[in-house]
């Protein structure tokens, strides 16, 4: 099976050389301004899948240039080498430019150049590249291009602000650690939270995440930072689901037709939509997406809403959408209130006074109280008018639509990706 797999999986020859020469051609046009670059990641390692078409070159400034210099004349280089191909700037730690080139999307990565003192987090990416190029064997490079496709296929690839999940150096990192993809799996199937990696013995402490694995070139960082809870919990479930009953449909999954008018009868479903914001490059409205979700389902929980679960979307062209499902869409109109405990005589004596109805239960007093809110759909509009909005999403927010129940069918795409696992 593996076989059959890594057949859909490896690169040509040719594609690896097309790469390198799209790189080599690059890198060119930055020598002649006077820097020197690397090409990093999988591309320069050869442990990327067919079909991906990314390339990372990084430009090395010298260590003692000031920050606002270093990250000006960066931007200034990228926009640069990569005229003609639609140069756009990215945020990460600090700015970047990613361009088109031949259908490749080729990122200009300024970075200090170290030895092995981290003056910018991007500056361990080259160290990356010099660490697994020794340590990793030939062999091996196979080995994490079946990882990450099982990751891809289990929607658990990428460690960015979209998925929360495992990055490329990590699947490197994993088989290094393990050896091979079936032996990581082994191990993965039979992990207790929280989890901790590291080739040598350093101190952990520090982390909290609920897996740590350190990174081999800087002691002071947990490569499985990005990773949720819930995608680690995820990755382990399928792990053993794989084991038991191995199938090539846990890397390339068939896509599945839901019903979606059946997916929504009987459950209690809310979706704001809007439009995607006009030149917010997409790891930004995904990180505002988040915030928002988060944000709105902590205050309706604090309104007695009991939430079951949230999530976010966006097609990153056109639209953006969050789906709140909830236990009740209406709550009655008074809560159960605590008051003060009877022995504290001047406290209690002042919530009887402004409660005319209070009484004594057990040891304390209690009264109803008037809820704001009893309904979920009413009190949403009024917490997008609170500085909650995040504030690239503040403008096409202020036009969203609220979508309840069978209406959320409109939206298939959106509402296709809450249902699907």
């Amino acid at each position: 099976m593996y076989n059959s797999i890594l057949k859909r999986i490896v690169p040509s020859e040719e594609e690896h050389g097309e790469i390198l020469e799209i790189a080599k051609r690059i890198m060119g046009r930055i020598e002649k301004e006077g820097y020197n670059s690397v090409i990093v990641g999988s591309t320069a390692r050869n442990t990327f899948i067919k079909g991906d078409r990314d390339i990372d070159i990084f430009v090395f400034f010298p260590d003692n240039t000031p920050r606002k210099e270093f990250e000006k004349k960066g931007v200034e280089l990228g926009k640069k080498v990569l005229s003609g191909y639609s140069p756009i700037v990215h945020y990460a730690e600090h700015p970047y430019v990613r361009g088109v080139v031949d259908g490749f999307k080729v990122e200009i990565v300024p970075c200090y150049k170290v030895e092995k003192k981290i003056i910018s987090a991007v500056d361990r990416s080259p160290l990356h590249n010099e660490y697994l190029k020794a340590a990793m064997k030939e062999g091996q490079k196979n080995e994490v291009r079946l990882l990450k496709q099982f990751l891809k296929g289990t929607r658990l690839y990428g460690a960015d602000q979209k998925t929360h999940g495992f990055s490329g150096y990590l699947c490197e990192l994993l088989i290094l650690y393990y050896g091979d993809f079936k032996s990581a799996l082994e191990a993965v199937a039979k992990w207790k939270l929280p989890i901790v990696l590291d080739f040598g013995k350093h101190d952990y402490s520090k982390f909290q995440e609920p897996i740590i694995f350190i990174d081999p070139v800087d002691s002071g960082r947990n490569v499985a930072a990005a990773v949720s809870q819930t995608n680690l919990e995820k990755f382990i479930l399928r792990a053993r689901e794989f084991l038991k009953k191995p199938s090539e449909e846990f890397f390339f999954p068939k896509k599945k037709e839901l019903d979606l008018k059946k997916e929504v009868k009987g459950k209690n479903l809310i979706m704001l939509v809007f439009d995607y914001p006009k030149a917010i490059v997409e790891e930004i409205i995904w990180s505002q997406l988040e915030k928002l979700a988060s944000s709105l389902k902590t205050q309706l929980e604090l309104a007695d809403f009991k939430v079951d679960r949230v999530k976010h979307w966006t097609d990153e062209k056109k639209k953006c959408a969050i789906v709140i499902e909830l236990e009740e869409m209406e709550i009655s109109e008074r809560k159960k209130h605590a008051g003060p405990p009877v022995s504290l005589a001047k406290n209690a004596e002042e919530f009887r006074k402004s409660n005319k109805e209070a009484w004594v239960e057990g040891d304390r007093l209690y009264a109803w109280k008037k809820r704001e809110f009893t309904s979920a759909t009413k009190m949403l509009p009024s917490l997008l008018k609170k500085d909650l909005v995040p504030s690239h999403l503040e403008t096409p927010v202020k036009k969203a639509k609220i979508l309840v129940n069978e209406k959320t069918v409109s939206e298939k795409e959106a509402l296709e990706d809450y249902f699907r696992e």
